[in-house]
């Protein structure tokens, strides 16, 4: 009698249980959705990031696979685990005010798995510890490796074509043999690879490899295996463009190569995960737990989830406070940027365009600094408008330039700004910009983000604006060039800072 009267109270203690966990995620979804749309964007849009949307139903399956080992009796919530919601709720507010979708999206992703774990406790946590975990994989974040893998991508090519015998020169991330020239883009910086490699080889080594030491050497061969690879295969483009007189492995034979290549990434990959598992796995005690050392009275969800709730509806009521603010601000400010002198932008033409998205305004222009001609971009990003800092802005055209190099020129104790090397097939040129926020200058893009969030939240921003100079290099020497520009540089700070008038 008493044996049946528990599992009917376990019964409908797990109905609840059920039902907690779909309320949360469903006002998780509610609190979070600019974040959670945002990032869908980019999920869908970015061929980077497709495999984000199958990261949340597969965390979930992976949680359904383990619901043998989860028993109510465990049921402890971790209080001192709502102290890192609290943190990610204030994060997701300064990325809402300073716009800043990095910070949203990695507030969106942390607070769900934190969430759970905060109400769930630790013992039940520790279950789906990797479930959790893998949500993560749901922040669009990677692109920023993209120039390092391109670099490395060339750097490996040119490795293998010496070996090869081909006669070949690099400029920048250009490659040249006798029988034409390859740009290492954006495309073939292998950073779709590398991701899905790492995001793959963790959910294998979690399924598959039960020894901690052989789940690190696989998750390290992991990030190794598709960055080499993707050496090969620009290597091999360039071989069969080599050998064929450029009748293939160019235009969308790119494209058909590269899939064809990826999905042999991936094969190999697994096949050496086969030969790293272990080959015989103890079994491991995946029984249901029958018995019960105490079972949950329906009333032990309430004081977890009630916390959990109240924390996410404060936080959001605040978001929609301060988003009401921005807009009103944004609202009745109209304010523009106009160039007091040298800005005639009649008849102008240039081989050197940045890429911003939409600015309020902008100006490109050509002024004499020091008696030698430079181009002038601005961009100029008023309050409320858009995204100023975000690398969806390019200060050139990846498919008209490459970076060759950089350097650091000292502007005080306390300040470097950076000069860029571009090159395209036909010219070189030399580029700097820097940013000012309310007023202020700024040469580091993180630090000038983080002025203009806080500029935002203490309701003092006004528009924030980007200045870029770039001067075609003359047929001198590489120092000389440098040092000419960095004179012109110092110059254009102070002249260009002083011609900006914003009304």
């Amino acid at each position: 009698m008493n044996g049946t009267f528990t599992g009917k109270v376990d019964a409908s203690s797990s109905k609840l249980f059920f039902v907690c966990l779909v309320l949360l995620l469903g006002t998780w979804v509610a609190v979070f959705f600019q974040g959670l749309a945002t990032a869908i964007d980019i999920w869908l849009i970015s061929d980077i990031f497709n495999h984000c949307l199958f990261v949340l139903p597969g965390s979930m399956f992976l949680i359904y696979l383990k619901r043998h080992e989860l028993s109510l009796k465990h049921f402890q919530p971790n209080y001192w685990v709502l102290f890192l919601c609290l943190g990610s709720l204030s994060l997701y507010a300064i990325g809402l005010a300073g716009d800043v979708k990095l910070f949203m999206h990695v507030a969106t992703f942390t607070f769900l798995p934190l969430s759970v774990w905060a109400f769930i406790g630790n013992q039940l946590t520790l279950k789906i510890l990797f479930p959790l975990v893998f949500i993560i994989f749901c922040i669009p974040v990677g692109e920023e490796l993209i120039p390092a893998l391109q670099e490395v991508t060339a750097d490996l090519s040119m490795i293998m074509l010496n070996w090869s015998g081909i006669p070949v020169y690099r400029s920048g991330l250009y490659i040249e043999i006798p029988q034409g020239r390859f740009l290492v883009a954006e495309a073939c910086s292998g950073i779709s690879f590398f991701i899905a490699s790492l995001v793959i080889g963790s959910l294998y080594a979690y399924l598959n490899i039960s020894s901690s030491k052989r789940r690190v050497i696989f998750m390290l061969i992991s990030i190794a295996f598709p960055i080499i690879a993707n050496g090969i295969r620009v290597f091999g483009i360039i071989l069969t463009g080599y050998l064929t007189d450029m009748e293939h492995a160019v235009g969308a034979d790119h494209l058909i190569y590269g899939w064809v290549f990826f999905s042999i990434v991936i094969v190999c990959l697994l096949g050496i995960g086969e030969i790293v598992r272990e080959k015989y796995p103890q079994e491991q005690g995946l029984q249901p737990e029958l018995a019960s050392e105490r079972w949950i009275t329906d009333k032990s969800f309430y004081p977890s989830l009630i916390c959990i709730l109240v924390l996410m509806l404060a936080y959001s009521a605040w978001f929609r406070l301060i988003t009401a603010q921005l807009n009103q601000s944004s609202a009745t400010t109209h304010l523009t940027l106009s160039i007091t002198e040298g800005a005639d932008q009649a008849n102008y033409l240039s081989n050197w365009k940045p890429e911003f998205i939409e600015p309020a305004q902008e100006f490109h222009y050509s002024r004499m600094m020091l008696n030698t001609p430079v181009d002038v971009y601005v961009a100029w990003y008023p309050l409320g408008y858009g995204e100023l800092i975000t690398s969806g802005n390019r200060l050139y055209t990846e498919k008209s330039w490459s970076l060759k190099s950089t350097s650091n020129l000292q502007l005080g104790s306390d300040q470097n700004i950076r000069i860029s090397t571009i090159v395209n097939h036909s010219s070189k040129r030399l580029l700097s910009s820097w940013y000012l926020i309310d007023g202020k200058m700024f040469t580091n893009n993180k630090i000038a983000k983080l002025y203009e969030t806080y500029q935002i939240l203490m309701g003092n921003h006004i528009g924030s604006a980007l200045i870029a100079i770039s001067q075609q290099t003359k047929n001198v020497s590489a120092d000389q060039e440098k040092t000419e520009f960095q004179a012109i540089l110092k110059q254009s700070i102070i002249e260009l800072n002083q011609t900006i008038e914003i009304k």
